[in-house]
């Protein structure tokens, strides 16, 4: 049985590559992965990744039906998705790193971690950074060529859930039930 989820993919056919992380007005369950209750549908958070993989078979598998792979999305661990930092244009190493809209954003200094405004800065963030060295579906290297950049809303029922959620969103993400999403 499909599930129509409100998810952005985005998939791109070059190595490098500009994209500017766009939010959903959706969320993909109805019921918050950590109380039970039903989601307030003013408690949004947003969970944004950049995936690699290494074919277009899996291009498309994580495309057709992409609620069927949350867990495997969740479960790669990015350092952070962009290689320029949004405040400076410098290069960034991933030590220094901002939460943005579920994403971790390489900064290139204490500075600008500091300094870093989601208003401000979050039209400058770009996502060109795979998160994962090898395909979540193969485990085969993946090609430079093919990544996704992937963001949903996740609804939660309280702003408690809400801090819980961008403490650890990978962690909420597997939580997640779509089963029950329109």
């Amino acid at each position: 049985m499909q599930q129509s989820i409100l998810l952005t993919l985005t998939f791109l056919a070059s190595a490098l590559f500009s994209v500017t992380a766009e939010e959903v007005s959706k969320p993909i369950n109805k019921v918050c992965p950590y109380s039970g209750e039903d989601i307030d549908a003013e408690q949004m958070v947003t969970y944004t990744k950049v995936v690699g993989v290494c074919c277009d078979k899996c291009k498309a598998k994580l495309q057709d039906k992409p609620g069927m792979h949350l867990k495997k999305i969740a479960g790669i661990k990015a350092s952070h998705v962009n290689s320029k930092c949004p405040l400076s244009g410098k290069d960034v190493d991933g030590a220094t790193t901002v939460d943005f809209r579920g994403a971790k954003v390489g900064v290139c200094c204490e500075k600008c971690e500091s300094k870093f405004d989601a208003a401000k800065h979050g039209e400058k963030v770009v996502m060109d950074k795979a998160a994962n060295d090898k395909c979540p579906f193969s485990d085969k290297d993946i090609d430079a060529e093919s990544h996704a950049i992937v963001s949903f809303q996740v609804g939660v029922c309280c702003g408690k859930c809400a801090k819980k959620f961008a403490a650890a969103p990978d962690d909420t993400l597997a939580k997640v039930s779509v089963s029950d999403s329109e």
